[in-house]
C-alpha cells in the first residue's frame, strides 16, 4: 500500500471505512511524520505532545465508533490541519503575533465544526505571518515556515503554513483563507491544490478575533486546501451554505464536476497580463500544458499598472497612512511584529487619499467588474499564473519580497486580486517543476457558482502534469 500520509483524504476515508486501516494507525503514520519533518518547516504551530496524545485519542474513539456500527461521516478518522485565525475548539487562537489577547477557543467555527461532524481530526494549527497579512509565513511568535521542497525558500503566504504541511504529507486537508492570493500562492509554491471559492459560498463565522471584514469582505474567502483535485470535490459540500450568522452566505447547490463537458468548454489563457511578465520557465509550463486543449485562446484582461496599484492600495494600505493597521496593532496590545509586516506598515504610512478618492475607488471597482465581466463573456474557464517566479528565496534570517517602503506594486497581486474582487472561484494545481526543482502551479478560473467547472478542468491539468509529489525535506 502507498504510504498513508501520501495517499488522499477521500482514499484515507475510504480504507477506513472499509477496516483496511484502523483510525489509530492513520492517525499514528501522520503524527510520526509530523514528528519527522515539523521541526524542519515549522508549518504546524500546535503539535504539542498532549494534542499528539489527544489527537490519539480520538482516533481511538473513531475506530470504537467504526466497531460499534455508529453512524459515520464522510471524512471519519482523517486528520486535518487550520490555518490559525479561526476558533478551533482547545486550541489557542492568535493572529501570529506576542498579544494579552491570545486565548483558547472555545467553540469551533463554522467551518472547523461542520469538518468535525463529518469526522475529521483536527492534529494541529498552522502559522501564518503577522495579523495573516502577507506573501511570507513569518512571525515573531512562532518564527518561519519553510518550503518542503527547499527549506531555504519560501512557502508563501498567508496560508503558507496549511500549504507547508499538506505539501510535505504532515496534513491530509487543511483550511486556508485568500483576499489576494493567500491560498494560490501558497498553492504555487508548494506544489499542491488550493481552491479560492466564489465568494459568499463558505461561511467566514469564526474568525480572530472577530468576524468583521470591513473592507476586505469584498475580497476575502475561506477555502480547502489539500494535495489532490478529488479531495476539494468531496469536500466541498461539506463546507458550503448559510449558517444563519454570515449574513453574506448564499444557499446554493453544488454541481457535479464528472458532468460537465469538458470538450465544449471555451477556454482563455494567459502567461503575461501587460504589467507583470512571469519567468520562462512558468510560461513554458502553463503553454505545455493548455496545447492539450482544442478550443483555446490567448487574451488577457486590460487593465493597467495604475489601477492595480490603486486598488492595491485600497484593500492592503487603506489611505490612512497606516492608522487602520496601527488601530489593529493597539487593539490586540501588539508592540512589535515581524519584518514583512512591518514592510506593509511602511508602505501603509505613505499612502494617504481622500474620501471622495475613496469613493472614486470604490466607483473605479464597479468599472473593472464590467471589464471583466466582458472579457468572460464568450468564455467559461480562465487558465493564468499563480506567480512571476517559483518560490523566493529567504534573505538571511526573513525575507521581504516587495515590500520596500515605497508604493511600487506587488506584481504577483495582478494575477490573484482580479479573482478576489470578481468572486469567482479560482483553484491552483501543480503544473509542472522549475528548474530550481520547485513546483509551478497554474489557476483555473470559471465564473461565479461554477466551481465544478474550473475543478473539472483542474483535475484533468492534474492528470496530465502528475500533479503533487512528495518532497524529500
Amino acid at each position: 500500500m502507498q504510504e498513508l500520509t501520501a495517499l488522499s483524504a477521500k482514499k484515507l476515508a475510504e480504507l477506513i471505512k472499509e477496516r483496511k486501516v484502523s483510525c489509530v494507525e492513520v492517525m499514528q503514520a501522520y503524527l510520526n511524520r509530523i514528528n519527522q519533518v515539523n521541526k524542519k518547516i515549522n508549518a504546524i504551530i500546535e503539535p504539542l505532545p498532549t494534542e499528539q496524545a489527544l489527537a490519539l485519542a480520538q482516533a481511538q474513539a473513531a475506530d470504537k465508533m467504526l466497531a460499534n456500527h455508529s453512524s459515520l461521516g464522510k471524512l471519519h478518522g482523517v486528520p486535518i490541519t487550520i490555518k490559525q485565525g479561526r476558533k478551533v475548539k482547545g486550541f489557542m487562537c492568535n493572529l501570529g503575533n506576542k498579544s494579552p489577547a491570545n486565548f483558547i477557543a472555545q467553540e469551533d467555527a463554522t467551518v472547523v465544526a461542520r469538518l468535525r461532524a463529518a469526522g475529521t481530526i483536527i492534529i494541529g494549527i498552522t502559522n501564518i505571518p503577522d495579523f495573516s497579512m502577507s506573501y511570507e509565513t513569518d512571525n515573531l511568535l512562532y518564527g518561519c515556515t519553510h518550503n518542503p521542497y527547499h527549506l531555504n525558500h519560501s512557502p508563501g503566504g498567508s496560508s503558507g503554513g496549511e500549504a507547508s504541511a499538506i505539501a510535505a504529507g504532515c496534513s491530509a486537508f487543511g483550511i486556508g483563507a485568500d483576499s489576494g492570493g493567500s491560498i494560490r500562492q501558497p498553492a504555487h509554491n508548494c506544489g499542491i491544490v488550493g481552491l479560492k471559492p466564489t465568494r459568499g459560498l463558505i461561511p467566514i463565522t469564526g474568525k480572530f478575533p472577530d468576524d468583521a471584514l470591513g473592507i476586505f469582505s469584498y475580497i476575502e474567502t475561506q477555502g480547502p486546501m489539500a494535495r489532490y483535485v478529488e479531495d476539494i470535490i468531496y469536500t466541498l459540500p461539506i463546507l458550503i451554505g448559510p449558517d444563519g450568522q454570515d449574513a453574506n452566505t448564499c444557499p446554493i447547490n453544488l454541481r457535479n464536476p464528472e458532468q460537465v463537458d469538458l470538450k465544449s468548454l471555451r477556454i482563455k489563457f494567459y502567461t503575461a497580463n501587460g504589467v507583470a511578465s512571469v519567468s520562462a520557465e512558468i510560461d513554458s509550463a502553463i503553454r505545455k500544458i493548455v496545447e492539450q486543449f482544442a478550443n483555446i485562446t490567448e487574451a488577457y484582461p486590460i487593465i493597467s499598472k495604475e489601477t492595480y496599484t490603486e486598488f492595491e492600495e485600497l484593500f492592503f494600505y487603506g489611505g490612512d497612512k497606516g492608522q487602520w493597521l496601527i488601530d489593529r496593532m493597539n487593539k490586540m496590545r501588539v508592540e512589535q511584529v515581524a519584518p514583512p509586516f512591518q514592510a506593509i506598515l511602511d508602505r501603509a504610512k505613505l499612502c494617504e487619499f481622500s474620501v471622495t478618492e475613496l469613493r472614486r475607488r470604490l466607483l473605479a471597482i464597479d468599472k473593472f467588474k464590467l471589464t471583466m465581466m466582458e472579457f468572460m463573456r464568450d468564455a467559461d474557464v480562465i487558465i493564468c499564473p499563480v506567480a512571476t517566479n517559483t518560490a523566493g528565496l529567504y534573505n538571511g534570517e526573513r525575507m521581504v519580497t516587495q515590500l520596500k517602503p515605497k508604493l511600487d506594486l506587488a506584481y504577483d497581486l495582478t494575477y490573484n486580486l482580479p479573482y478576489n474582487i470578481m468572486g469567482w472561484p479560482a483553484v491552483v494545481v501543480r503544473c509542472g517543476t522549475g528548474n530550481d526543482s520547485l513546483p509551478i502551479g497554474l489557476q483555473v478560473i470559471a465564473k461565479s457558482w461554477r466551481e465544478d467547472i474550473a475543478l473539472a478542468v483542474a483535475k484533468v491539468l492534474e492528470e496530465i502534469s502528475g500533479g503533487w509529489q512528495m518532497p524529500n525535506c
